[in-house]
Formats: structure tokens, sequence, C-alpha cells
């Protein structure tokens, strides 16, 4: 009986190692979604979101702070792997599973203050001499389909601001509800830029790999429903979006 009963533990044991699958959460400098702390932690509105889904799941992997395109070229080629924020496009729906929404999002063109360049359309747009763009950012892909040829890409946003205020591209391609983030980081302030034109408008989620299991994506999700249903959700959004509306319902279908 000593021997059946131990056997037992042994197997309770090993089937919880079985289920704490151990996830790779990465994410991208952006405030105010996710950055870097004057205490070197990590802090954010999708930070936040993220560490109460993984307290809600059990879950204890940290969270570690990468270039998009390291995060972007890991999610496609490895399984059990988290990546925060991406936009939910098209092209991308297919080949990654999907947590949220955590929020909405207006992609726009943006120039200098004070430049007399006048965007009607995405044509107009296709003419301007060059557009700074966030490599393989969302906007970056969603321009390049489009048939944009005067993209100007960097792996840093920031040196993109820096580049438009310095004259050495025409426009950037951002979002409302980041640009005074991005501008503080260069140095500059939301009145060094206006809005040229919104060309696009997505929701933007937590995204995991093809190679991580369903029930791992439904726990998330089941976390993330549940926060959004007890206000607790609600309040970490409206802390740093106070003027912005919480995200509707998924859309899933393209």
């Amino acid at each position: 009986m000593k021997r059946v009963a131990l056997a037992g533990v042994a197997l309770v044991f090993l089937c919880a190692a079985v289920g704490a699958q151990t996830m790779t959460i990465l994410c991208e400098n952006d405030p105010p979604n996710q950055f870097t702390a004057a205490d070197g932690t990590l802090g954010g509105f999708t930070i936040e979101v993220v560490r109460e889904i993984q307290k809600r799941v059990g879950n204890t992997d940290p969270i570690q702070l990468v270039p998009w395109a390291r995060g972007y070229d890991l999610i496609q080629r490895q399984p059990n792997v988290v990546l925060f924020q991406m936009t939910r496009t098209a092209d991308r729906n297919p080949i990654f599973k999907w947590v949220g929404p955590v929020m909405e999002e207006v992609f726009a063109l943006y120039s200098k203050a004070g430049s007399p360049i006048h965007v009607a359309g995405l044509d107009d747009a296709k003419k301007i001499g060059s557009i700074g763009v966030y490599l393989n950012d969302v906007r970056d892909l969603i321009l390049t389909k489009d048939g944009f040829k005067n993209l100007d890409r960097t792996d840093d946003p920031v040196i993109n601001f820096k580049k438009l205020i310095l004259g050495r591209v025409d426009l950037i391609a951002a979002s409302p509800d980041s640009i005074a983030d991005l501008a503080k980081s260069a140095g500059y302030s939301i009145s060094d830029v206006r809005m040229v034109y919104p060309f696009a408008k997505s929701q933007i989620f937590i995204a995991m790999s093809l190679g991580t299991g369903d029930d791992v994506v439904a726990k998330w999700n089941d976390a993330l429903d549940a926060m959004k249903k007890d206000g607790s959700f609600s309040r970490i959004f409206k802390k740093y979006y106070p003027n912005l509306d919480l995200p509707g319902p998924a859309i899933t279908t393209f």
C-alpha cells in the first residue's frame, strides 16, 4: 500500500510538472505600454495586465524586454512564446494565437510641426520623400503591403522621431496614444509634431506562437475576460489611458 501511495504522489507531481509549461514572455520598449522604470523594473499598461493574467493562471515566468524584430522572429520560430503588444491583422491572424484585445489603436502619419506637407490619402503619402517606420512593426507592414517604396526603417521608434525633427525623414508612422511618450523619450514635446493623416485602425492583442497549446491560450483569455468582468482591467486601462475607450469584442475574421 505504501508503494502504491508513493507512486500516486509521484504521478501527481509528474502531471503537475508536465502541465506547468514554461513560457518565453517578450515585449518591446513602448511607453506607456511597457518600459523600464528608473529603478530598473518593468512597468506600463500591458506589463500590469500580463502580470495580473500570470497571477490568475499560475505562471511565474519572467517578462523580458527585447527589440521588436527579435521578439517577432522568435515567436514565429519557437513554441510557447508570448509577445506583446501586437496588432491583429489579416496577414498575422493565421500565424499566431491571440489573447485579447487589450486596446484599439489608430495609426497615423506625423510631420514636424510647421511642415507644409499635406496628405489627403495614401496615394499622396507615396509621393513624399521618405516616411520613417519601425522595422517589422504593424505600421511598416501595412504600408509595405500597400505598395509604399519610400519607407525608411529603423529598429528604434525613438530614432525615427529624432530623424523627423532633424529633417532626415519627412513623415513618421505612429499612434496618437503613444506619440507623446515617444516625443518625450526622444527629448522633445508632442507640440513638435502634428498629425497629418490617420491611415488605419486596428485591435491590439497579446500574441502567442502557434506551437503554444490551445489550453494555455484559453486559460490566458479566460483570465483576461475575468479581469474585464470584475473591473480590474478597466482600472489598469484608465490609469494609463483615461481618455480612451475600452476595447470592444475581439475581431476574429478579416
